[in-house]
């Protein structure tokens, strides 16, 4: 795990430690490029309306010196003058000079305008507009010398205009010029061909004059925001608009007191700069990623092989000798992996040999202790003999000689080493019956499932066991002794449980116990219980051998526990036949 951290992370760590800082510059890259770009769109566009509006504001100054030109045409002054004495013919010529003077001014300028002469005393309007009539009440609504913006209803529509009214020397006489919105309309077409901004002209509480083309619902969402501000002669701002950004130039004229104002979305100015960022970014994602294929790819193929040749060689250093490398990473690794499971094979055998040869040893020197006569254990059941003869019990005394004579043959008998269950539980039984005689306070239960009797195991393999359970379990206590015996199969695995009721062993004994027997023989190591463990874990597979742990009689259970093939499910032995019982 360590080379792993220290090699694959250090280039995973390398490879961004790289691309970062090229990342952060690049940001900081496109940050002032779209600065500029905006301080410039936002320059061209304030110079754009400036022109515009100058233009705008020209025209509306020549409309405006119309009304001073035609007050003093001496036409109209003729006219004025010869209303009351001239003929009807003679005023209805002079009044055709005023219209056609009134048209010559309106042919020099390129908007449709209209120059309107209101004549308070009699009543009349003369202008190039015939359907314009004289209204007092609209007259005395007019604030003079000053743009109006008004509406009037030509041929049952409805027509928006802009208007200025100014006296004249004679008092009878107001000067009106006109121009409507379709002149502002189509200069707002102007403005907006060939770009995506949306110029309109504002006025707070007006209906705004849009261009022909205009988005209708994004120029409402942009009033109602301007509404809500206190906006200057002329600047720029930012709003969001139908979660888009836009950029708000406006300028306002000094004639009419409107604001001509562009909107420009951010979008269509970054879009060039935006595609540039996109793919930087997609090409160093593509390379991080072909970076990190990479170092996936050295991890895989050099990283990963040391990393599982470093792992067996821990696990052989930890005595699990059986370990190979299976994987084969189809590259230079391929000759140290068989390498190394050839050194493994060898280490295994050598150990194996080391471990038979040990094994052997300790059974001959077992064949020995079983063939030699426990003279103490013999002393006493020959004194037991000898006083159930004085007493006349001669039943004790037979059986007594029976259960020595089937033991002592049993015991020394070593031409084969293997025995079955039956065998061995027959012996078990004689001994158990030798001890409960000499006791008087033994009892035993043998439980072993039918299927399990014909079973091969090695000679004495359960008596040490109960042996051990009868004189360091129950032999020196007061109370009654019980041991009882009992098998199991489940799955293919075999398993023989020895319970007593003596004095036990706590935890910190269990474990030792358990770890003594585990661990390779030394002098100190008892002959018994490791014998019979390292013949469990080498005749057979899996996770055989013994286990110690407390018994339900309350003192200890000892656990035999060897696997083989073909073994039946606890669940399918039903009721489990009692070989004996006492």
């Amino acid at each position: 795990m360590n080379i792993k951290m220290n090699t694959f992370g250090k280039v995973i760590t390398l490879v961004f430690s790289l691309l970062i800082p090229i990342i952060l510059l690049y940001g900081y890259s496109h940050q002032v490029s779209m600065n500029v770009v905006r301080e410039t769109v936002e320059d061209g566009n304030r110079n754009r309306l400036s022109f515009f509006m100058s233009q705008m504001e020209l025209m509306i100054e020549q409309f405006t010196k119309y009304s001073v030109i035609a007050s003093r045409d001496y036409s109209i002054k003729e006219y004025l003058e010869g209303r009351s004495t001239g003929k009807p013919l003679d005023q209805v010529q002079r009044k055709m000079r005023i219209v056609e003077m009134l048209n010559m001014q309106i042919a020099t300028s390129g908007w449709n305008n209209q120059i309107i002469l209101h004549l308070s005393d009699s009543k009349e309007v003369i202008s190039t507009d015939y359907s314009v009539e004289y209204n007092q009440d609209y007259i005395d609504q007019t604030e003079l010398k000053k743009w109006l913006h008004r509406d009037t209803v030509v041929f049952g529509a409805k027509q928006m205009f802009f208007s200025r009214m100014r006296e004249s020397d004679n008092p009878n006489l107001l000067i009106e010029v006109r121009f409507t919105d379709d002149n502002l309309k189509n200069m707002l077409n102007q403005l907006k061909q060939g770009g995506r901004s949306e110029p309109f002209f504002y006025l707070a509480g007006k209906e705004p004059i849009l261009n022909r083309t205009a988005d209708h619902t994004l120029v409402s969402s942009a009033v109602e925001q301007l509404d809500r501000l206190k906006l200057g002669k002329s600047g720029n701002l930012t709003i969001s608009l139908n979660e888009q950004q836009y950029i708000v130039n406006y300028i306002r004229s000094e004639s009419l007191g409107w604001y001509l104002v562009d909107l420009v979305p951010l979008e269509s100015i970054y879009s060039p700069i935006t595609v540039s960022r996109n793919l930087f970014y997609t090409s160093v994602g593509l390379l991080m990623v072909l970076s990190i294929l990479m170092t996936l790819l050295l991890y895989r193929n050099v990283q990963r092989p040391i990393q599982l040749l470093l792992r067996g060689v821990q696990r052989i250093k930890d005595g699990q000798y059986s370990v190979r490398l299976q994987k084969q990473p189809n590259n230079e690794f391929d000759f140290l992996f068989n390498s190394f499971n050839q050194m493994a094979e060898q280490i295994q055998e050598l150990i194996e040999k080391v471990y038979k040869e040990t094994l052997r040893s300790r059974e001959a020197t077992l064949k020995q202790l079983q063939s030699q006569i426990n003279p103490h254990f013999l002393y006493n059941c020959l004194f037991y003999i000898k006083n159930m003869a004085s007493l006349g019990e001669k039943e004790a005394v037979v059986a007594m000689s029976l259960n020595l004579g089937e033991y002592y043959r049993y015991t020394t008998r070593l031409e084969n080493p293997m025995t079955t269950i039956r065998e061995e539980m027959k012996l078990i039984q004689n001994y158990l019956e030798i001890q409960t005689m000499r006791m008087q306070r033994l009892g035993y239960e043998i439980a072993i499932p039918e299927d399990m009797m014909e079973l091969e195991i090695p000679r004495l393999l359960i008596q040490p066991i109960v042996e051990n359970a009868v004189i360091h379990g129950v032999e020196n206590q007061l109370e009654f002794g019980i041991i009882h015996i009992k098998g199991e199969r489940s799955n293919g695995t075999n398993r023989i449980i020895v319970d007593d009721n003596g004095g036990g062993m706590s935890k910190e004994a269990m474990t030792e116990l358990q770890t003594k027997i585990n661990v390779p023989m030394d002098e100190q190591t008892g002959c018994g219980l490791w014998n019979i463990h390292q013949r469990l874990i080498h005749m057979y597979e899996g996770k055989s051998g013994l286990f110690f742990s407390p018994s339900p009689l309350n003192g200890l259970r000892v656990e035999v526990i060897w696997e083989t093939a073909g073994g039946s499910k606890k669940g399918e032995d039903g009721d489990v036949p009692i070989t004996d019982r006492r």
